[in-house]
């Protein structure tokens, strides 16, 4: 009997003592870890934040170095630049379209800007079209899109009946401009 009463005594002391303990040391650090963890989760939203925006500069920084003219004499400004023109049949092979006809057109300038307008002419079909305008829009040149017409007869869509229901590739004429900003 004395026994099971010691060990009810030092169970009740234990419980006390971690009671005591818990109250007066370990109450202030659970407050403690749930205000660091706050500013660490405002940190991290900083740090995120601060990332997107440094990647968004540097992605504009490039664009002006890429399309930013010292002179009227700078490369950029040249008629039919070479190295535009071997992008942009990089861009047409990686999306697997053929026989595009790429005649450049006159320049002009309007304001600070310098264009260089190109007649893009090709087949393909809707799905490699959008594809073709989305890497225009990630080029490192400035481009504009000035006009594009599908043309797509009636003949052509009633051949395409058959067995797979896909309809053909259509000619396409397109109109863009490469933008030159000029010092």
């Amino acid at each position: 009997m004395k026994r099971n009463i010691i060990l009810l005594i030092i169970t009740i002391l234990f419980i006390v003592i971690m009671t005591i303990l818990w109250s007066f040391v370990l109450t202030d650090k659970y407050d403690q870890i749930v205000d660091l963890e706050d500013s660490q989760k405002v940190a991290n939203e900083k740090f995120i934040t601060t990332q997107i925006l440094s990647d968004s500069l540097y992605y504009v920084y490039n664009m002006f170095e890429k399309n930013l003219a010292q002179s009227k004499n700078d490369p950029l400004n040249k008629q039919a630049s070479r190295t535009f023109i071997n992008d942009l049949t990089d861009i047409f092979s990686k999306i697997n379209i053929n026989g595009v006809g790429v005649s450049p057109a006159k320049k002009y300038k309007k304001g600070k800007y310098t264009y260089i307008p190109y007649e893009l002419e090709f087949t393909c079909d809707y799905p490699r079209f959008g594809r073709l305008l989305a890497e225009l829009s990630a080029s490192e040149r400035i481009i504009k899109i000035d006009e594009f017409k599908f043309i797509n007869t009636p003949d052509q869509v009633r051949r395409s009946s058959g067995a797979d229901k896909q309809l053909p590739g259509a000619k396409i004429t397109m109109t863009i401009s490469t933008v030159t900003l000029n010092k």
